[in-house]
Order: C-alpha cells, then structure tokens, then sequence
C-alpha cells in the first residue's frame, strides 16, 4: 500500500474554508492599506466578512474565493450572488441603511452584457435589476414549491432559496434602498496574488522594500486579527495603528535593525541534520556534544538566511559577500596550520583541526566582524561555518579536501 497521504472531499472543503478566511483577512489589510481616511478601521466576521468603517459610515463586504483557474461568471442565477442578498438582509436590523454600503468581492468574472452590471457603478439605474431579481426569486420559490407539493426529489434550488425567500420578504421600498447601496467587485485577484496587491499599495516606500515590509506587515496583521478574535484587543484595527506599525518597519530598514529571530529556537524534533557536519568534525575527533551543538547552531543558521532572503530581496547577496569573508577569515588561520602540519603525525593534524573547529564555535563570532552593525548573536557565525562546512568551502582536518574525496 502506498504511503501516500489520501486527500479527502472533506479535506479539500478544510482547505478551501482556511484559505476562504485567510482571505478575508489580506484584503481587510488590503482596504487599510488603502484606505486615505485617518478614521479608517477594519473588522472581520462582524457584521459582514469584512467590515470598513470611514467617516462614520460603513462598507460591508462579502467575499467569494475561489482558486479555479476559470471560476464560473456571476449571473442572476449564481448561489453566492443569493447566498449575499441573504448575508446582507439579515444584517438590516443591526445597521442604518443611510450610513452603510454593501458590496460583493468575487475572484469570478462577470460576464459581457451581464443584467448585474449596473451592481458595477454605484450611480447606475437598478431599476431593471430589482425586476429581474424579483422574478428570479419568485421563480425559485414556486419551483421549489411546486417540487415538494408534488413529492419530487431532490428538490430545486435548495441553495438559493434561503436568499430568495428573504428578497421577497422584503419591502419594495428597503429594496431599492439595498440595492442602491450595493456593488458588485468581479475578476478580484486570489489569494495568490493579493500580497502583491498590498505590496504595490505600499507607495510611501521604495519599490525594492515594498515585498519585504508586506510580508512583515502580514505577519504583524495576523497576530492582529487573532488577538481581536480573542478579546486580547478592540475587534477594530484602525489605520493609524497599521501606519504606526509601518513607521517602525521603516525605521527598522533604515537602521538596518536585524532580529536574531532564532536566539532562542531548538531544531523541531523531526529535523535531519546534513551528514557532513559530523563527518568533517568526526574527522578532528569532536566529541558528541560538540556534535549536537555544531548542528543546532548550522539549523539556527540556514534557518535565519532563509527567513531574510524571503524577507528582503537584497540580503542573499549580503549573506554571499559574508560568507566569503568568513572564508577569508578561516583561510588565514586554517592554510598556515596545514603547512604547518604536513609531516606531523594523525593524532597532531587531528588536534590542530580541532583547535580551528573550536575557533570557528567559541571565538569568531568575537574575532570578525558582524554580519550588521547592530547584530551580537553567535549563532548566525558559528553555524554559518557549519554551513560552509557542509558545502566543504572550509574544513577542519589539514587534509579535509583529500579525505571527503567522494563524500556526497
């Protein structure tokens, strides 16, 4: 039987529900981001999936997500334009229509000609359109009547029919008064490429760190959005903390202020350290525990270049430069002992290789420079050379080169 994991219908609907929620949550930050007014705030799961309150009034916005590459177009029939008439009726009771907008957000396009597109412009006529949606409900609720009175199985528009019976609840007049507050967003971006979006809403900052600060304002904006979930803060963020917040990213990249992220991180239990860590320190006789801590550090190490690299598009170029220098700074101490030791015995070559293994752990990371002005932890030095150990640019036996020949 293979290993393989079996990915369910139910493990797919988990799937679609998280990333569903996650995007309400970028595009809450997305309307923040964006957003001129001071008094600017966002909540989500409120009244609405996403909630904007500006100059005292209210934008609720209903989200539809979808990761297909070719989602069905919005039409009259479609089950999430009624499944939002739904969202947005029952709602009424809780807010002033004066004061409070409504819109649909959908990764679905909206069709040539379609009959919602006066949802497109908040001036446009709906007078057609609230016809239409009456006879469609209508439609829907004698089918479906019909259906049951007549024993029929299953029966229609099970889906719609919550939408529509409440749309003809409604009177006329409340009507035209929702649907003259609503809009319709077609063809929206997914959540693949809404970071990109809050990325170019970022103007204030040079082009080259808007992807870097995006993704430290996310994560910020979801320890955000869970502390409002759990009453650990108001349920609104408003943008002055979110402009806040971008001031003290701003002045982090101008200080060139580097977070020791992994200072007090352990390895995760199923972590495999590379091989040729043990094998280049086997070969100077390190014992086990300087072994382990070789390879705690090397995880602390490959773990930090990569979380900066995703981070900032200009440090893999900074962690290369510094790598050669910490080969320089190796090369001076390890070539003098290798010609040093050419005709001495294993059991001395083995002690002088020790000798610069331990250099590399206890004392260079206060001998060379730092990799930033401000940054004082020991682990990005001493597992980078076990990063660079790994790809055999340094070794600590004098003869390291000729005994790894053939190592993978």
């Amino acid at each position: 039987m293979s290993s393989a994991t079996t990915v369910t219908v139910d493990d797919h609907s988990a799937i679609d529900a998280a990333l569903g929620f996650y995007y309400q949550s970028l595009y809450g930050l997305l309307l923040i981001v964006k957003a001129v007014e001071d008094d600017a705030a966002v909540c989500l799961e409120r009244l609405d999936d996403v909630e904007i309150a500006l100059n005292g009034r209210s934008l609720l916005v209903q989200l539809k997500h979808s990761l297909s590459k070719k989602p069905a177009g919005v039409s009259l029939a479609s089950v999430a334009l009624w499944k939002t008439l739904k969202a947005w009726i029952d709602v009424l009771p809780k807010v002033s229509l004066d004061d409070t907008r409504f819109q649909l957000v959908t990764v679905a396009p909206l069709p040539p000609s379609s009959v919602l597109a006066p949802l497109l412009d908040e001036k446009a006529s709906r007078t057609g359109l609230l016809k239409l949606l009456e006879a469609e409900a209508q439609r829907v609720v004698n089918e479906h009547s019909a259906a049951k009175q007549n024993g029929k199985r299953p029966l229609p528009h099970i889906e719609r029919l919550p939408g529509c019976s409440a749309y003809l609840a409604l009177a006329e007049v409340t009507r035209e008064k929702l649907l003259s507050k609503a809009t319709i967003q077609p063809a929206a971006n997914d959540i693949k490429k809404i970071q990109r979006d809050i990325a170019n809403a970022l103007t204030n900052f040079p082009p080259d760190q808007r992807e870097a600060i995006s993704r430290r304002l996310m994560e910020w904006w979801d320890l955000q959005i869970v502390y409002s979930f759990c009453a650990k803060r108001e349920r609104f963020i408003t943008t002055l903390e979110v402009q806040q917040r971008l001031l003290e990213m701003a002045g982090e990249l101008a200080r060139d202020e580097l977070l020791a992220d992994f200072q007090f991180e352990a390895p995760p239990d199923d972590h495999s350290p590379p091989s040729m860590i043990a094998t280049q320190l086997q070969l100077v006789n390190c014992t086990k525990a300087e072994i382990r801590s070789a390879q705690r550090e090397e995880w602390k190490a490959r773990s930090q270049r990569h979380k900066w690299m995703t981070d900032r598009a200009d440090m893999a170029g900074r962690i290369h430069r510094y790598d050669e220098y910490l080969v320089q700074e190796w090369r001076d101490r390890h070539e003098p002992m290798t010609e040093q030791h050419q005709s001495a015995s294993e059991n001395e070559k083995q002690a002088a290789g020790l000798a610069i293994f331990r250099w590399s752990f206890s004392q260079a990371h206060q001998e060379v420079d730092p990799f930033a002005k401000n940054w004082s932890a020991s682990y990005y030095v001493r597992g980078s050379y076990q990063v660079l150990a790994v790809e055999q640019s340094v070794g600590w036996h004098p003869d390291y080169v000729t005994l790894l020949k053939g190592c993978p």
